[in-house]
């Protein structure tokens, strides 16, 4: 857990006391960080314990790194529980012992013939549009979207 340090050296853990020693100090203030105070004091004390002393200077950072982690760390795990009034769903087993219902989509129909350049005599030339313009072989039209970025 972590990441090694970029010097090659053992990573840093603190020891289950110190855990504990922070633990219980994080309680007593109801999750909230402690004073910078009290973050230097436990490092230093933490320095100077036999484990450490002359090998490991624990530092500030370390420690407020901690309990930064520790809090981030309860808060998640109190936001996955469910709070009181909310539904509380849960998948059902699935039965696949009922067929599936297959439903057939109906089917398109098919486009009408090209209209021939005569026009019926009954349509005014008014309402027919594209009067005067010749009709492709296709009556439907395909457009392309324009691009905004490179305007091809």
């Amino acid at each position: 857990m972590g990441r090694p340090p970029s010097n090659g050296g053992p990573a840093f853990r603190f020891n289950p006391t110190e855990v504990a020693e922070m633990e219980t100090i994080l309680q007593e203030h109801q999750n909230q960080m402690p004073v910078r105070e009290i973050l230097v004091s436990l490092a230093d004390k933490f320095s100077e314990s036999a484990e450490r002393k002359g090998k490991i200077v624990v530092q500030f950072k370390q420690v407020w790194n901690w309990f930064q982690n520790r809090r981030y760390a309860i808060r998640a795990k109190s936001s996955k529980v469910p709070l009181p009034g909310k539904l509380n769903v849960t998948s059902l087993p699935r039965d696949d012992s009922n067929p599936v219902r297959t439903v057939s989509q109906p089917v398109a129909a098919p486009m009408p013939p090209p209209m021939s350049a005569s026009m019926p005599a009954a349509m005014p030339a008014s309402t027919v549009p594209g009067v005067g313009r010749p009709i492709s072989e296709h009556s439907y039209m395909e457009f392309e979207a324009k691009s905004s970025r490179d305007g091809a």
